[in-house]
């Protein structure tokens, strides 16, 4: 008669895989200022020299989500309290996407995570200037080929950060 052993897992190992993908907060904090604060350069970039915008208009479009329409009227003037909205908003939101991306990421391979990152910065492309141009009408300025191509490029470079913020 033969008998038959099937090999058994602790609950340990289990365990010690799900800790190791759990996210490392202060990397997606580094990551996500980093990538952001890159982001933010190019857009900004991009609308001086591309698009002959003043520096201050992207900033006020950020603020008007909480502050309303009104402060859009005259994108040209330099507003302290409008440009410090805009930039906390912005950098809020940039933390908010990069603690849900190392979520996403847990342990995966840097090679992995740049292709994660990279369809994760179309899915942010697509929801805030498709989706939340219906409540906020000015956004839809901002679909152009150039600001997809910052989005995904900033999910690329916020999914590489972390890994090398991760690893340190």
């Amino acid at each position: 008669m033969h008998q038959f052993s099937l090999p058994s897992r602790s609950f340990g190992v289990a365990a010690r895989s799900l800790f190791h993908a759990r996210p490392n907060v202060a990397a997606a904090l580094q990551a996500s200022l980093l990538a952001g604060t890159a982001l933010l350069l190019v857009l900004g970039f991009i609308g001086v020299v591309a698009y002959d915008e003043s520096p201050w208009r992207l900033l006020r479009a950020i603020a008007a989500v909480l502050r309303g329409p009104d402060i859009l009227d005259d994108p040209d003037e330099f507003d302290f309290a409008i440009v410090a909205t805009g930039l906390a908003l912005f950098y809020a939101v940039a933390t908010l996407y990069g603690a849900a991306l190392s979520f996403l990421l847990g342990d995966s391979s840097p090679r992995y995570a740049i292709a994660i990152g990279a369809a994760y910065g179309f899915a942010l492309y697509s929801a805030l200037f498709h989706g939340l141009a219906s409540a906020y009408p000015w956004l839809s300025a901002y679909r152009t080929v150039d600001t997809l191509v910052a989005c995904v490029l900033y999910g690329a470079l916020l999914a590489r950060a972390y890994c090398v913020f991760r690893h340190e």
